[in-house]
């Protein structure tokens, strides 16, 4: 399976700034000469020229590590997303530890550590940064919770995509959905906050398996054999995902967390009934690959046509209208406010015209 790759040139340039930045950090502390034109005090700079050292080498690390150790693990992994997803972490721990590292240089050491004005300065930033502060502590608990990896997909508020990458401050996905009928792909990125992970509902369709559940809906006359439309659905949904949904059940199974939860669920298709107002609708039931979802839809959907074209016994119901012509009597428009004796003339008068009519 081919891994993606990353564009080269920022990293080359990374590797000229680290070189540039590690001869002027051995001019300063004077193990080499300065050759430069200008008397610069280099050694005041010393802990400058660390920190971009130290940011530009794990910057570097991790772009040259990314594709060997993704393609070392993704034969152990279910997809590349996987993979990805585990080196994304290393590289959390690595920015991290990359981090304490230049806090340290910066401030010279504990001794040079000002614990007041650090707190003062934190407590500034908190109130000012709340925003980004809500990314970060959503990042946080997304990553700690797993609710969602690299290659799930989700749905956060009206968004639903593919995730293609998590950062400390959003989340992108490749959109499905929107204004496409079904789960396919709009040709869209999306970026969504991290926040909102504290704030509304999160719907992960892939976290323990990649198969979701689905249905497709018929509707058939009252008229119709509605014994025999049942078998039609039915076997037209076998025909599509019988197989596959035996073949899969124990993985699906497994992942419920109670045994009464794994009791519930259907190894194979199944067809339930209701009662419409026009119509008796059958439902499809059965299970398929999340990202196969539409496809396996449609399948079922002209299968299951192409069964019942078969049967002149069964057939689709639809809303629609029928007109039946009203014979307008004008001799009743007169009998409104008529005494009785009179009403029972002109009533025996209309039997008489009536029969006369046939």
């Amino acid at each position: 399976m081919p891994v993606r790759r990353k564009r080269k040139w920022p990293t080359v340039l990374l590797i000229i700034l680290l070189g540039v930045t590690l001869v002027l950090l051995l001019m300063s502390r004077g193990i080499i000469p300065n050759y430069l034109p200008f008397d610069l005090y280099l050694s005041e700079y010393a802990p400058l020229f660390v920190t971009v050292l130290i940011i530009a080498a794990t910057k570097i690390w991790l772009d040259l590590v990314e594709p060997l150790f993704v393609r070392a693990l993704i034969s152990r992994t279910k997809s590349e997303a996987d993979a990805a997803a585990v080196f994304q972490m290393i590289s959390y721990i690595a920015w991290f530890v990359a981090l304490g590292a230049v806090i340290w240089i910066v401030a010279g050491g504990p001794q040079g550590i000002d614990f007041l004005s650090l707190g003062l300065v934190s407590a500034a930033l908190i109130y000012v940064l709340q925003k980004p502060l809500l990314n970060i502590v959503g990042w946080a608990v997304l990553t700690y919770r797993r609710i969602y990896h690299l290659g799930d997909r989700i749905k956060v508020n009206d968004v639903s995509g593919y995730v293609t990458n998590i950062s400390v401050m959003n989340t992108t996905v490749r959109e499905f959905g929107g204004w496409m009928s079904g789960d396919s792909f709009t040709g869209r990125l999306v970026s969504i906050p991290n926040s909102l992970i504290l704030e509304t509902n999160v719907f992960n369709y892939t976290k323990d398996t990649k198969f979701i559940w689905d249905e497709v809906m018929v509707s058939i006359t009252y008229e119709s054999d509605i014994v025999a439309a049942q078998k039609h659905v039915l076997e037209a949904t076998e025909e599509v995902v019988g197989k596959f949904m035996r073949k899969f059940a124990k993985t699906v199974r497994a992942k419920y967390e109670f045994s009464d939860i794994q009791e519930m669920m259907i190894e194979e298709p199944r067809v339930l009934l209701t009662l419409g107002d026009f119509c008796v609708q059958l439902f499809a039931v059965y299970f398929c690959p999340a990202h196969r979802r539409r496809e396996v839809r449609s399948r079922v959907t002209s299968t299951i046509l192409e069964r019942i074209a078969e049967d002149d016994n069964v057939q689709i119901a639809y809303p629609h209208v029928e007109i039946v012509p009203y014979k307008h009597r004008p001799f009743e428009s007169r009998t409104v406010g008529m005494p009785a004796e009179e009403f029972s003339s002109v009533q025996s008068q209309s039997k008489e015209k009536v029969k006369e009519e046939g």
